[in-house]
């Protein structure tokens, strides 16, 4: 596929070397992903059907509607979210925030996949806008595998953190958690949050949300950024919180085969 790049950001071209498509390069591990995808020119979508197959693409609502009139498959529809941590600054006061129920404490965030699974699969039940599908367990172990490694976000920072539950059994003791990634450019990214659906859990997410924020902006952090899905309640916390809205961006998958090199 034609395209000119910079250090982070590429330029897909068409048969005459123009550019017509400016996106995100993928990370290591996630081919044919192009992210904040921004169309140069009018008629974009045509070339991007005709040279991206097989991509997935995140873009404005409005681009990624003409892709899917045109065919695409739509997958995603998210509302893109920062927080300024510079002119707003979070209260410090909220790094040393504590669960306030017994037994209930905040560790160090452990990557281990099968610690995490359950309760993430648990925190997305069926009707859930985010949930898991429960007849393809293996795709989420892998998508979560993908986060955790580094491969769907970047790496993933010390800012991420667990709430445990001590009367849980001792081998699924998770009762919330949140995943913080360093995104391309250096961007802070929340790349999951999430807590079990029991009441004793009410407020977790939101309690590791502002212990990071706080922490964050101590370290020196300029911003902190994430995507919600379009009919998830938690765009009201993230509201709350000091997140504002810089629009709504669709993921579409384009049809077909993707072009091979050589």
């Amino acid at each position: 596929m034609p395209q000119k790049s910079t250090a982070e950001r590429a330029v897909l071209t068409d048969a005459a070397g123009a550019g017509v498509l400016d996106y995100l390069l993928p990370l290591p591990g996630t081919p044919r992903y192009a992210a904040d995808a921004r169309p140069l020119v009018p008629g974009a979508a045509r070339t991007v059907l005709d040279r991206m197959r097989g991509w997935r693409i995140t873009t404005r609502a409005e681009f990624g509607g003409e892709l899917i009139a045109m065919g695409a498959e739509p997958q995603r529809t998210s509302r893109k979210m920062r927080r300024n941590l510079v002119d707003d600054p979070p209260p410090a006061a909220w790094a040393g925030l504590a669960p306030d129920r017994p037994g209930l404490r905040v560790t160090a965030f452990d990557q281990g996949i099968d610690r995490l699974f359950p309760a993430i699969q648990e925190a997305f039940p069926p009707g859930h806008p985010d949930s898991r599908s429960v007849l393809d367990p293996g795709a989420d172990r892998a998508a979560l595998s993908a986060l955790l490694s580094g491969r769907a976000l970047g790496p993933v920072q010390d800012l991420s953190s667990l709430v445990v539950d001590d009367g849980r059994n001792a081998d699924d003791p998770v009762a919330a958690g949140l995943v913080v990634n360093d995104r391309a450019a250096g961007v802070l990214w929340i790349g999951e949050v999430f807590r079990r659906p029991d009441d004793r859990y009410r407020g977790l997410g939101g309690l590791l949300l502002r212990r990071m924020l706080a922490a964050a902006a101590g370290a020196g952090a300029p911003e902190v950024g994430l995507a919600v899905t379009v009919g998830n309640d938690a765009e009201h916390l993230y509201t709350r919180l000091g997140f504002r809205d810089l629009g709504v961006f669709t993921t579409v998958r384009i049809p077909g085969e993707p072009e091979r090199a050589g």
